[in-house]
């Protein structure tokens, strides 16, 4: 009998324990962070529902405007050579290491028009580098474990080209040996 006590105590003790284990089963809907609203520029056109991923590099346009004829930084105005497109991206690591996102990997898909009037292929523009840095916006950034970051990318592009995608892409997850393949985003 002295030695079942023990056994009876210890069994006892586990039985609250299992029981929590068991219990919570998905009853309540996972807590969602709900960031401030932040309003929209002049000009720029809301975008919902634009989301595409790239290793562990998850992407959401926010915001949108084309022909842009000139901006002012804080110790600069520029014009382009043809007109502005920015776009405001969210940028969120999906991942459990450090991802990198590098502005000039970023590429704006248009279409256009070629010389003689004949509809011409599909071109890709990298972002503009003077315009980036008016505006003061990263070239590359560290994006932390679960870190969301919030920014602008600014694109000088020919009157006659017409946007139609953002093809964005992450950064290598450890142990790769090659840019991930890109994710793309149709635009407008």
């Amino acid at each position: 009998m002295r030695r079942a006590l023990p056994v009876l105590a210890l069994a006892l003790l586990l039985v609250p324990v299992a029981v929590t284990a068991c219990s919570g089963g998905g009853d309540e809907p996972a807590a969602t962070y709900e960031p401030p609203a932040e309003r929209a520029r002049d000009g720029e056109r809301v975008v919902r529902g634009k989301t595409a991923r790239s290793s562990d590099l998850e992407f959401t346009v926010l915001g949108y405007q084309d022909g842009i004829r000139e901006i002012l930084g804080t110790h600069a105005g520029m014009k382009p050579k043809g007109r502005y497109v920015r776009i405001r991206l969210l940028t969120v690591n999906r991942g459990r290491d450090i991802q990198v996102f590098d502005t000039w990997k970023q590429l704006l898909v248009t279409t256009g028009l070629a010389t003689t009037g004949a509809t011409s292929g599909e071109r890709t523009h990298v972002p503009d580098v003077n315009a980036t840095m008016v505006k003061r916006q990263p070239e590359r950034l560290s994006v932390g474990a679960a870190m969301r970051a919030e920014f602008d990318l600014w694109y000088d592009l020919p009157d006659e080209a017409k946007v139609r995608a953002l093809r964005l892409v992450g950064w290598p997850k450890v142990g790769a040996v090659s840019d991930p393949p890109p994710a793309e985003i149709k635009l407008p």
